[in-house]
């Protein structure tokens, strides 16, 4: 309004400038809001209490939690409260209010609002805006009740008009009278060894052992002459480094954003490209699958085609024999009985086939899991399809030459020294798996190896203590005895690699342990003197029984749970084979055909495999010892056979020999 109304600060452009007056000293740092409860740090940095507390809270957090002061937000300048052992929350109340922020609020808040005339608001007009301030009455004046009121009985004063007052003069008058925020006393002295304002009482309780204190007036009148100009001419400087930074930030912003957007572009393109490589790798996966799903099919439907052949033929020959009228005919009888003998040759012959070819097949997609981590560092892949085959013993029902009346046949014999070998084997354990998976233990080398039944080697995993015999814990895992630490050693077998899963230590054993099965969670060890059985989750050894010489090998029957412990003795009469079931022993072998026993198994239909280390020999007999017949003897070129392991038909034996041609192999038999 050009005659009055809003008092405007007209010469504050002389200071400093209205706006960056304001803005420098009304406006928190921390927030951007204007000043709530300001507080002034000594560096003379004022922030609203509450930012000030939050901000000294957060920053003495985590490793600085022990800190004794903090850094200012603008200048990075240490600063320390008044009692550090306040709790940081309350630190900033410590610091002295800014009175001039809080004057200066005020005012501008004063000056922003409309003026009205004095004596025109006592006569019932309200809307008359006043253009004079009389300092004397202390009332202001519109311009018609100066003249007709305000002269009439003060003419030795003159009113000041409101645009024309002095604004700067009243600032200086508010800072001249800025108060101590502490002790509400006139901000009067100044101590340099602090860099701080205070009144009289500050100084005489907080300041009275410094050496520089002066008064404020002092203080400005030394720093008056030069060093303000100075300040001056460097803060002019740094408001020009801070518009280059600002300018530089400005510019890496811009360098960032346009960065972000390519980056983004980039990320949406290689998506699509991963998406269109991932769909190809699914199809591959997926025609492997479909693939292999098919062969294993069309092989099934070719042995069924044949059994219900076979079967449809048989039923036809079983109900012409109840024709009445074959009975009468000689040549009908003949040939029917005839025919009869060849279905049953063939059936036999079928059965035999598929007990060589019959196998299991399980089709599983495989991945590592790690792909679905975040922080993952396995490659991005969609794994692979796993065709595991094994052999498949055939239903019981089926009529088929027990295992008990077929002679053995060798397969073939497979080399197990590596070239990486520093020694002659030492294999006093074997494992025969499914789909024809050989571990043997070679203790002079510490590796368990892992062949194929055709004599591949696939690999090995190194085992760095003394180990003994070897068990089948399932289809995928094996155990070994480690002797001299007295422990037991589990290891993952797949199809081209060997993994030690982990090391049961045996506690409450003392003697070292040689023999070992899994039977039902449990293993049962055998020592020089005892059989020991070994929980698998806790590996503390509980006695099962006392024996009278050391126990090299176990074996389990995994039908009834029943679990045969071969005795290493060639005393006459001496017990060579023991059975422990149900908490319960009994002896069904004793030295005779078999001389120092070692090796040890059981197969499918309950017949125990034993090797006779010292008889040279390899024999077959009934669980309960009745029955005993000679598979191998020294004639077959079996030497000091040492371990055993049987898997449907099938057996691998390994050897003790002195001679290099048998303890560098093991060989494979077949049951025919």
């Amino acid at each position: 309004m050009a005659e009055g109304g809003f008092v405007q600060d007209q010469t504050s452009n002389n200071v400093l400038g209205s706006q960056s007056l304001y803005t420098l000293m009304l406006e928190c740092p921390i927030c951007l809001e204007q000043l709530q409860h300001p507080k002034s740090l000594p560096c003379l940095h004022s922030f609203c209490q509450e930012c000030l507390a939050c901000y000294i809270v957060n920053e003495s957090s985590g490793k600085m939690a022990s800190a004794s002061s903090f850094s200012c937000p603008v200048c990075r300048r240490d600063t320390e409260p008044l009692n550090k052992s306040e709790d940081k929350q309350r630190w900033a109340e410590q610091f002295p209010s800014n009175n001039l922020a809080v004057e200066m609020i005020q005012h501008l808040q004063n000056t922003r609002t409309l003026i009205m005339c004095k004596p025109c608001e006592k006569k019932g007009d309200v809307n008359i805006p006043a253009m004079f301030w009389c300092e004397q009455t202390k009332s202001y004046f519109c311009a018609s009740c100066k003249v007709g009121h305000h002269d009439l009985f003060h003419d030795d004063c003159e009113p000041e008009h409101i645009t024309q007052k002095n604004k700067s003069a009243t600032i200086r008058r508010k800072m001249s009278a800025t108060g101590c925020g502490k002790h509400k006393e006139k901000l009067e002295c100044y101590c340099e060894d602090h860099q701080i304002l205070g009144c009289h009482k500050c100084i005489i309780v907080d300041h009275r052992k410094c050496e520089a204190v002066t008064s404020a007036d002092d203080f400005r009148d030394k720093i008056q002459t030069t060093k303000i100009e100075d300040l001056l001419t460097e803060l002019r400087k740094c408001v020009n480094s801070m518009e280059i930074l600002i300018k530089d930030v400005e510019e890496q912003l811009q360098s960032m954003t346009e960065d972000q957007i390519t980056a983004l572009e980039s990320l949406i393109d290689l998506r699509t490209k991963i998406n269109e490589r991932f769909d190809l790798l699914q199809k591959e996966l997926t025609d492997k699958l479909t693939a292999s799903f098919k062969e294993e099919k069309e092989n099934l439907d070719i042995s069924r085609k044949k059994c219900e052949r076979l079967m449809f033929a048989m039923q036809k020959t079983l109900t012409s024999s109840q024709d009445a009228a074959l009975k009468e005919d000689a040549v009908g009888t003949i040939s029917l009985f005839q025919r009869g003998q060849a279905e049953v040759e063939s059936c036999k012959g079928l059965i035999q086939e598929l007990e060589k070819s019959s196998r299991s097949t399980s089709l599983r997609h495989e991945y590592n899991p790690d792909i679905l981590t975040l922080d993952t560092k396995t490659g991005l892949t969609l794994g692979t399809i796993l065709v595991h085959q094994r052999q498949r013993t055939l239903p019981t029902a089926v009529v088929c030459t027990p295992l008990s009346e077929r002679q053995l046949q060798m397969i073939r014999k497979i080399d197990i020294k590596l070239p990486t070998d520093e020694k002659d084997c030492a294999v006093y354990g074997a494992v025969l798996l499914s789909g024809g998976r050989i571990v043997v233990g070679d203790n002079a080398n510490h590796k368990l190896k892992l062949f194929t039944e055709n004599g591949d080697f696939k690999c090995y995993v190194e085992i760095s203590e003394e180990f003994c015999d070897l068990c089948r814990v399932d289809d995928n895992t094996v155990a070994v005895t480690l002797d001299e630490v007295k422990a037991i050693c589990t290891v993952n077998v797949r199809e081209l690699t060997l993994t030690v899963l982990s090391k049961i230590k045996i506690k409450n054993l003392t003697e070292k342990c040689f023999g070992i099965t899994h039977n039902n969670n449990t293993f049962v060890v055998g020592t020089l003197t005892s059989l020991y059985s070994v929980p698998q989750n806790r590996g503390e050894a509980i006695m099962l029984h006392k024996i009278e010489s050391k126990c090299l090998h176990l074996a389990s029957d995994q039908i009834n749970g029943r679990v045969f412990a071969s005795i290493y003795t060639s005393d006459p009469d001496a017990v060579a084979v023991t059975r422990l079931s149900d908490g319960t022993h009994t002896y069904v072998l004793k030295v005779g055909v078999v001389k120092g026993t070692t090796g040890i198994d059981v197969d499918r239909e309950g017949n125990v495999y034993v090797c006779g280390q010292n008889s040279h020999n390899v024999i077959q007999m009934s669980g309960d010892g009745t029955e005993v017949r000679e598979l191998l003897t020294s004639s077959d070129g079996i030497e000091y056979p040492r371990a055993i392991s049987v898997w449907g038909d099938k057996l691998v034996i390994t050897s003790r020999a002195r001679s290099t041609a048998q303890h560098n192999f093991v060989r494979l038999f077949q049951l025919v």
